[in-house]
Formats: C-alpha cells, structure tokens, sequence
C-alpha cells in the first residue's frame, strides 16, 4: 500500500514538474520573440527618423503621454540688435546649428523661429538757413520668420522673409503707411553652409556680413550681401573672410546720358561691377573664470565704390537697383553721408575705400556673483586708408544687464564718430547715423527691460550732430554742414521673439 502511495505520488510531482517546465520554455520562446519585434520596430523607428532628419515633432509623437519637452527660445532673438556682442565667434539665431536649433519647434527636420518688433519712432531737428527742418513721427513694425534644414551631416541650408521696404536694404520696417494695402514679405536671407569640419564653415547666397556684431559701427544690423564667407576656428583663434557682390551693371559700353557717367565712368567705357572683400581675424582670451577678452583686426576693400553711391542718386537707381530686382523702385536706396566731389554727383571725395579696424571687447559674466548683471565693454576705430582726410572713426560702449528672463533690464550708452571719408554710409548704421550714415558724432543711450522671456520693452535715444560742411575749394560736398541743428531721435518699441 505505502508503495503504490509512493509510486502514485512520484507521478503527480513529475508531472507537475514536466508542467512547468513546458510553461517555462513557452515563456521563454514569447518573451524572445516579442525582443526580435521590438528590435525591429525600433530598426524601422530609426530608418523614419532619419528620413525625416530626427524631426522632434516626431519624437514627441512617439514619447509616452506625461513627457514634457521644454522649449527653448534662443536669447539671442529675445536680445534686439545691440551695441554689445558677445565676445564669441556668433551667427544670427536664425542661422543657429547645434543643441539650440535642435531644440527649436521642427516639422520633417526643418526648423523655424522668428521676431516680431512693434515700434514707435520719432525723429525731430530744428530747421537753420541751410538745412530743412525734421518732424517725422511714425508707428512702425518688423516681422522676421526663419527656416534651416539639416541637408546632410556637414550641410545646412537657411532662409528668412521679412518685411521692409524694396529700395532699403538697410531696415527691415515697414510704416504703418499705404493706407489698407498689404505690406510686402521679402527674402532677405538665403545661403547654404557647408562644415566639411567642426572647425571650417563655408557659406554662400544672400548673408550676414563675415564681421557682423550688431555694434552699430560698419554695418548696420538689417543689411545682407550677396556673395561668400568663410571662417576657420584654430583653438581661440579664428580667421574670416568674406567676398560680397555689390553692383552688376552688365554694361560693356558706357552710352552718352547714361546714369553711369554720374558715377566717374566716361562714355565707351565698360562699367565693371562693385565689389567688397573683407578679410580679418578673432582672438579670443579669458583672463578669469569671469571676465573674457576679445580682440579683432580686419580690413576691408572695396572696388568701384562709386556704383554704390550712385544707387543713392534718382537717375543711378535705374542702372544699378531697377535691373536687378526686375522692377521700379519708387526712389533710390538710402545713405547720403559721404563726401562726393559736386553736389548731386555719386564720384566720392574719397579715391578709394580701403577700411582698416581694430577692436577689443571685455566681458563679465556677472558683478557680484549675479549673473542677471553681466558687464561689457567696446571700443572700435577704424581708418580708411584709402584716403587723406576725414576719414577715422571711432565707437564706444558700455552695456550693463541683459533682458533673458521677466524683470532683468539692461541698459547701455555709445558714442561714435565716423567721419565723412570713413566708411561708405549706404551700409552703416541708420539709426545712429540718421538720415546721412556718416559725417557725424552720435550719443545713443538705451534702457531695455524684459516684462517675460521672450517680450521685451526697449528704448533707444539718439543725439546726432553733423561734423563737416561742404568745401568747394576741395571739391568736398557733403548734404548736411556743421550748421545743421542737431537731430533727435526716440524709438520705443516691444521686441517678440518666438
């Protein structure tokens, strides 16, 4: 008896053992077939991404409900076009390659951005015997959408629209003026860059100047070339040039009457194209965990400099800016300042364009330890060398706080001179060279204060006095003597970014 109990018990626990282990191999056999479809779901997940250049929107798709991705907005397009650069190598935000574009709203790979400025501009001088009086009060707006698209590994490509209007290449604003009508949307940047190195970039199209910083000094922040750039970084050392294409007349025979011969040209002779090259280098250099030190040469060279002030005059419009665009321009491009041999003539008083400069930022992160209160300071001067007078320039500034995030105010002043001879105005500044570009010594103060990230509050004062009157005996004629009653001029204005 006890040994069929034995035997029979024997059985059960055999069978329940045998039980398990065929369980067992089953689960065994699920669970690594349900590895072999997640591999390959996960295999096909990275083949969509890559063709979908790892679209973050995609990824947000995928991500479990409750994942929260942060959005980042580059400061850089909260801060407006300032005196005070950074002291690093930088690009527009629009134009921003790495961790921070990647981090900006995308749809297949292409990723966007943009500004949105509201401002109200006044602009007031005094009337004197030789110079007209300005009272111009305007409400005005600025719109900016950019797109990049990684192309490959080591090739981008950028565009931006923006507002303003065609024959000023100088400001993208556009006047509440027209009446009801719809303002035009333009491109004004288009370029493609190739990094066939972390090290080397190479980029072409419609551009930001090579030595751009927003300083208010040779260019103004708003203009774009046509043409090349390229910048090659060697530790804390970076060498940039730049090749531009200004002017095209396509002329080879100089007509009589024609608009060209205001600019020098003789009849029958061939009206070769304007052109810029800039060529320069960036020395960067830490003096402590908290101030850093940047230093800048440079020069730049222009060839036929006349074509560019001839698209100043009402006649050389329509041989250097109608043909191009293949429309009519309502006037001429802005920027009168230089120097010219007669009055109403583009031969400038200055033989050549040939710009030396030389400039040194110093940068604190913070004072006292409060990293809301960075600190900058910069000097620039530069000579043309092309030419014997009236031709150094010279700007300061200093610039306290930043606008990142809600109650952070920064403010900032700058003086500059520039010369008559010293740079070609239709390319500086325009509002701390109001009206002329040069041939003038400006004091522009400015308090910004950010009401949250993003949307900030800015207020620019200027104070311009024109340094130089016309001198026949020179053959020197400028539009605005010494005698001209100094201009004001008050910009208030909500800067959006997103």
């Amino acid at each position: 008896m006890k040994f069929m109990l034995s035997a029979i018990l024997i059985v059960f626990v055999a069978g329940t053992v045998c039980g398990q282990t065929s369980e067992t191999e089953t689960l065994k056999q699920q669970l690594a077939e349900q590895g072999r479809q997640i591999e390959e779901l996960q295999q096909k997940l990275t083949r969509l991404e890559t063709v979908l250049g790892e679209s973050d929107a995609l990824r947000a798709l995928l991500r479990p409900a409750g994942t929260v991705t942060p959005v980042v907005v580059a400061a850089s397009t909260v801060q407006p076009p300032a005196p005070t650069a950074p002291l690093v190598a930088t690009k527009p935000a629009s134009a921003a390659v790495g961790p921070q574009a990647q981090n900006q709203p995308q749809v297949a790979g292409f990723r966007f951005g943009g500004d949105f400025r509201f401002r109200t501009d006044a602009a007031f001088r005094k009337s004197s015997s030789t110079t007209i009086g300005l009272q111009n009060v305007r409400e005005r707006y600025r719109l900016r959408f950019n797109m990049d698209r990684d192309i490959t590994p080591d090739m981008n490509a950028h565009v931006q629209l923006a507002t303003g209007a065609v024959n000023n290449g100088i400001t993208f604003d556009q006047d509440f003026a027209g009446g009801v009508l719809r303002h035009p949307f333009f491109i004004s940047e288009a370029w493609i860059e190739y990094r066939p190195t972390t090290k080397l970039s190479l980029r072409g199209g419609k551009l930001e100047e090579v030595f751009a910083d927003n300083s208010r000094f040779l260019w103004d922040d708003d203009i774009r070339f046509n043409g090349f750039n390229e910048r090659l970084k060697m530790g804390k050392v970076e060498i940039r040039g730049g090749q531009y294409l200004l002017v095209h007349p396509n002329t080879f025979s100089v007509p009589a009457g024609s608009p060209f011969l205001l600019a020098g040209l003789q009849q029958g002779q061939i009206a070769r194209a304007a052109a810029m090259f800039h060529q320069g280098i960036v020395v960067d250099h830490a003096l402590s965990s908290t101030w850093r030190g940047q230093f800048i040469a440079d020069a730049h060279v222009y060839r036929n400099p006349n074509l560019v002030a001839l698209t100043s005059t009402a006649a050389g419009a329509t041989v250097t800016l109608n043909p191009a665009l293949g429309i009519a321009l309502s006037g001429p491009a802005p920027g009168t300042g230089n120097g010219t041999t007669a009055p109403g003539n583009a031969i400038l008083s200055a033989r050549h364009y040939q710009i030396v400069r030389a400039v040194y930022k110093l940068d604190a992160t913070s004072i006292g330890g409060r990293t809301s209160l960075p600190l900058s300071w910069s000097i620039q001067v530069a000579r043309n060398v092309g030419t014997s007078q009236l031709r150094d320039a010279i700007l300061s500034t200093l610039s306290i706080g930043r606008t990142q995030e809600a109650g952070e105010f920064r403010a900032s002043y700058t003086f500059a001179i520039k010369d008559a001879n010293s740079m070609i105005s239709q390319f500086t500044d325009d509002d701390l060279g109001t009206g002329i570009g040069t041939n003038l010594m400006t004091n522009h103060f400015r308090l910004d204060y950010a009401f949250r990230r993003g949307l900030v509050f800015q207020n620019l004062v200027f104070r311009q006095t024109v340094r130089r009157s016309s001198n026949p005996a020179e053959s020197f004629f400028v539009p605005f003597g010494s005698d001209t009653p100094k201009t004001w001029r008050y910009q208030g204005q909500l800067a959006i970014s997103f």
